[in-house]
């Protein structure tokens, strides 16, 4: 986008014959004061020269048309410091600070640089400056000239090609001071109309706010900015692109109360469709305005957005060639503002958008907070509840199992003396009563067990065992049950060493709620129990029955508490489910791993890993 310079206090705006004589004056061959780097005492003129005026600071003010014609750039998008694109980067340093000086008088400079041409190549130029008032102790504005030396750069090797050359430069020298009769007449108003664009863009970055606010500013700062315009419209393009809307209205006070500024809409139409800026004029009184012209507001950043449009009521001289030529370049200056002010509108929509989304960030945060504290003292209740229970399933337990014992203990007794004392109606209740008492027993002990490994009060007991005599004494535990329902039981033991250091207890009690589920869950077939080494550090015990199987559905909740897959109180099958939870709480107590698998009305395997030797470093608390 192109900037313009914030302080006009400084502006020279010198006579015809003034500029004539400070350019003639700067292309003479006479030497001139110059940068050490770059003076030569020979002649260094050349075509082109390229006329430019400029700030102290290097903000150019002017640039003659040969600029256009060299660089391929317009001399509009070149004003400001939009000129060093064009010039090398690594002149563009010393070319701003020869214009800076703090002697007095002020001296003329000279230095050579590289610019940009059209075809893009880089050839050296001479920039020649002078302050456009000598006579101030300081410099308000430099008036100079560009000029070509690539050719002289090129021939300083051949004495014969550089004699041509100064020869040819004489005759262009002299064509050039008779062009600056016909340009010199031109850089006052060219001046004063960059004057007037400076001040339109003034106006609009003094009142610009919102779009409709930009919109209203540059109607108005039209009016202000062209002097031959009383009124000023500014039409934008619809959304749906139906037409064109008229969007604000300037100058509205030049105009009676009864009266409203008007121009023809083909003239708008024209304007928008070819691009190009649009003089209309008439003669006849009316409603139409005697003067009228429009210029699409575009860039190529935004496209084309609408039209500006300028007319005067009365003077049908007002509105003439350069001032179409001026209402065009306004138009782009128009274009970049309002495409600026929509991109604000579309910045200040997105931190709106962003600010909300943050506050409802902030607000599910907060409730994320609230829900999270909310979850850790439900974590701390359940904790706590599921202590005490623990502690009441311990304490309940151990009340049941002591007149449990007794219960057991007499009814034995009773048995040893049926023949003296019982009938056998008699004798066939008490085992009753023992066989139930066994089974509440076993009850009992299941939730102690439970209640005790909940809690943490489960300690390993290790010591050396011969783990083959132990497989097999618990399977002879459960051989004649096994026997009754007519179902075979095998053992085999196939180890190097039988000798194992682990918690014998603990084993024990996952073998006899293993093989007791085999024989309770199997009708016909075999069980298999099957002790092997899986290597010199790790066992493996399988449990493998042809039973009635595990549903598929419940393989994945068959460790947990109180699970059971027939959950109906006249199941077939009685029993807490707590078995093979304990049992998945021992193994992993003792170092092992436990998993199954099965098949529905083919059977099971239970397979348990667990280490031959547990290291005192490992021994849990």
């Amino acid at each position: 986008m192109t900037q313009y310079h914030g302080n006009n206090s400084f502006r020279a705006d010198f006579s015809d014959a003034e500029t004539l004589h400070k350019v003639s004056e700067i292309t003479s061959t006479q030497p001139q004061v110059c940068d050490r780097e770059t003076q030569d005492e020979r002649p260094q003129s050349a075509t082109p020269h390229i006329i430019w005026k400029a700030y102290p600071d290097g903000w150019v003010t002017y640039l003659g048309q040969r600029w256009e014609e060299y660089t391929g750039v317009p001399a509009a998008a070149a004003l400001g410091f939009g000129y060093l694109a064009r010039v090398h980067p690594e002149d563009r340093p010393r070319l701003l600070a020869s214009s800076r000086t703090c002697e007095f008088p002020p001296p003329s400079y000279e230095i050579k640089f590289r610019l940009r041409t059209r075809e893009g190549t880089y050839r050296w130029n001479l920039a020649r400056g002078t302050p456009a008032n000598p006579d101030s102790q300081e410099v308000l504005e430099w008036v100079g000239t560009y000029t070509d030396m690539d050719a002289i750069e090129k021939t300083q090797a051949d004495p014969q090609a550089e004699l041509e050359f100064l020869s040819h430069q004489a005759r262009s020298e002299a064509n050039f001071r008779a062009e600056n009769l016909c340009e010199a007449g031109t850089v006052k108003n060219e001046g004063r109309d960059l004057h007037a664009i400076e001040r339109f863009t003034n106006l609009l970055s003094q009142r610009a706010g919102n779009l409709c606010q930009l919109l209203q500013a540059i109607a108005d700062a039209t009016v202000e900015a062209i002097a031959g315009a009383e009124f000023c419209l500014v039409a934008l393009m619809e959304c749906d692109c139906s037409g064109l809307k008229l969007s604000a209205v300037g100058g509205a006070e030049n105009f009676a109360a009864d009266k409203t500024p008007h121009v023809q809409n083909k003239l708008l139409w024209k304007a928008f469709a070819t691009g190009e800026p649009v003089l209309w004029g008439s003669e006849c009184d009316g409603w139409l305005p005697a003067a009228a012209c429009a210029a699409a507001i575009e860039s190529e950043e935004t496209g084309r957005l609408g039209v500006l449009a300028i007319g005067n009521a009365k003077d049908s001289t007002a509105i003439d060639g350069e001032t179409q030529q001026l209402l065009a370049v306004m138009g782009k200056q128009a274009a970049m503002a309002i495409n600026s002010a929509r991109a604000i509108e579309i910045l200040k929509k997105q931190e709106q958008l962003l600010d909300l989304q943050n506050e409802l960030l902030i607000r599910q945060q907060e409730e994320l907070e609230n829900q999270g504290r909310r979850i850790q003292q439900q974590k701390l209740q359940l904790l706590e509840a599921a202590k005490l229970k623990s502690q009441f399933l311990g304490t309940i337990s151990h009340e049941l199992r002591t007149p449990m014992n007794s219960i057991i203990g007499f009814s034995q007794v009773l048995l040893r003396q049926h023949k003296q004392l019982l009938s056998a109606q008699q004798t066939e209740m008490v085992g009753r009563i023992l066989h139930n008492g066994k089974n509440l027993l076993l009850l009992i002990n299941d939730i102690l067990d439970l209640s005790k490994i909940e809690s943490g009060r489960t300690e390993l007991e290790t010591e050396e065992f011969d783990l083959a005599h132990l497989v097999m004494d618990v399977a002879l535990q459960f051989g004649n049950q096994a026997t009754e329902k007519n179902v075979a039981m095998s053992v085999s033991v196939c180890l190097q060493n039988q000798f194992i250091v682990n918690d014998k207890l603990r084993l024990r009690q996952v073998l006899v709620n293993l093989i007791s589920n085999a024989v309770k869950f199997t009708h016909r077939g075999s069980i298999c129990i099957e002790v092997r080494e899986l290597n010199c550090d790790r066992l493996i015990i399988s449990v493998q029955d042809t039973g009635i199987g595990i549903c598929e559905t419940d393989l994945p909740h068959i460790f947990d508490k109180f699970h059971q897959a027939d959950q109906t109180t006249t199941r077939r099958y009685p029993g807490t489910g707590l078995g093979l939870a304990i049992c998945a709480s021992l193994v992993k107590i003792i170092h092992g791993t436990i998993i199954v698998e099965s098949q529905l009305k083919k059977g099971s395997t239970f397979l348990i890993e667990f280490p031959r030797n547990i290291k005192p470093n490992k021994l849990l608390s």
